[in-house]
């Protein structure tokens, strides 16, 4: 086959692809930010959570027609929001039944106000699981070698077959990175069969404690501990055996220094899912595997 015969076949398959995906690809405005959106399953669009921090709603565009959307949940700690726009009909892409794999050809399909748009390239990484850097554990950790303007940020990601892999997001230092399959799915399931995305719930309030030089040798830990001040009658934690006056040296193995870190660990899982944590009584030191709860309704 000549290579003008080639091209023109190569150009024909990633046409065909962009023509099956377009009718499932949206773009959504909030007052702050335009980006990307596809449908999933249920009549729900996933988009990137981040830029829409704080909206309650916004407007959902293709081929002209725009109509209101509702923002049913937005999980920073994934970067995943679940969007619900009556007007959205459309088939959901299909999920890929293969994981990513390194060297991968891959296309981010968005679009902007021109309608669709297209960004070619390849998977970088594929690896996991991984903590996001807002405390959310992740079954993979995928980052793209691809082109993401913010208008594409929340876009699917495409297989050559035309299969969805991933979401795309903005991640540190300029890196494109690819939100898994299981975490979108696991958002809208849980907004189908709750409305809300279930964070894990421990069931403790506990207070910093700085620590001296010598206090650290002595107790192999980093600048601080955590000392376990409440918990709560029949919480996860109460179960686990945690009392008050415990120290938490690490969680899973890491250091853990400050509430908030504690926390995020903490809500980055679903309810189910367990937390090793590392405890110190007295002179004694030990670990507990927790298996997180559902925070009780107010």
């Amino acid at each position: 086959m000549g290579q003008s015969s080639f091209s023109s076949q190569l150009d024909a398959e990633r046409a065909a692809i962009l023509d099956r995906a377009a009718p499932s690809v949206f773009a959504v405005e909030s007052q702050r930010v335009r980006q990307s959106a596809f449908l999933w399953r249920g009549g729900l669009l996933v988009t990137a959570a981040e830029p829409l921090d704080g909206a309650e709603s916004l407007r959902v565009l293709k081929d002209g027609a725009s109509s209101e959307g509702e923002v049913l949940a937005c999980d920073l700690r994934t970067d995943v929001a679940v969007v619900r726009c009556a007007a959205a009909v459309a088939p959901a892409l299909t999920p890929s039944t293969t994981a990513p794999r390194v060297g991968q050809t891959i296309a981010v399909v968005g679009r902007v106000a021109a309608g669709l748009t297209a960004s070619w390239g390849s998977v970088h990484l594929s690896a996991g699981p991984w903590t996001t850097r807002r405390g959310a554990t992740l079954a993979r950790r995928l980052l793209l070698d691809v082109s993401l303007t913010h208008f594409t940020e929340g876009a699917p990601v495409l297989d050559i077959e035309g299969c969805a892999v991933a979401m795309a997001v903005r991640g540190p230092a300029h890196q494109v990175l690819g939100i898994p399959l299981e975490a979108i799915e696991a958002a809208v399931g849980d907004v189908v069969a709750h409305g809300h995305i279930a964070h894990g719930y421990l069931g403790v309030r506990v207070v910093p404690l700085a620590l001296g030089v010598q206090a650290r040798h002595r107790l192999n830990a980093g600048r601080a501990v955590l000392i376990v001040a409440d918990v709560a009658q029949g919480s996860p934690a109460f179960v686990a055996g945690l009392e008050i006056g415990d120290l938490l040296l690490a969680i899973d193995g890491d250091a853990v220094q400050s509430s908030d870190r504690l926390l995020g660990r903490i809500q980055g899982k679903r309810p189910g899912e367990t937390l090793l944590l590392t405890r110190r009584r007295g002179a004694a030191v030990d670990e507990l595997t927790v298996t997180l709860g559902t925070r009780p309704a107010a």
